[in-house]
């Protein structure tokens, strides 16, 4: 395995384990923040949306991180307030950084929903609207 792959390795290993940490965060919210969480993170694990090269890669996991961070304080601010927009992921904007400052405590619908944990696929099966 070449250094880049590693790295790639290690920057999904990361996500995977934000997935992880964030499920019992995310279970707790109001029905509608469910939906919204699930929506991201079905944003977040598309590499076609989210990029699937070294700072594509980055990007998601500063906002993955972001929103573990934002789920432990009881609070969805910043881009998590509404649902993502369509297209690809932005770049996290560096004045969301200082939430980092922060100790962290405390296509077919088949197609669409492959990789995504199952508590998600759930929630984004009960979609009032969305």
């Amino acid at each position: 395995m070449n250094k880049q792959e590693e790295t790639w390795e290690k920057l999904d290993s990361e996500f995977d384990h934000h997935l992880v940490d964030m499920k019992p965060y995310v279970l707790k919210q109001n029905k509608t923040e469910r939906q919204r969480c699930a929506l991201w993170i079905k944003k977040l694990c598309d590499p076609g949306v989210s990029g699937s090269g070294l700072m594509g890669r980055k990007n998601r996991n500063m906002y993955a991180r972001l929103l573990l961070h934002m789920l432990r304080r009881g609070v969805l601010e910043g881009p998590f307030s509404h649902k993502p927009e369509s297209g690809s992921l932005k770049t996290l904007p560096t004045y969301m950084s200082i939430y980092f400052d922060e100790p962290l405590c405390g296509r077919g619908l088949e197609q669409s929903t492959a990789g995504l944990p199952d508590w998600v696929t759930g929630e984004l099966g009960q979609g009032d609207d969305s």
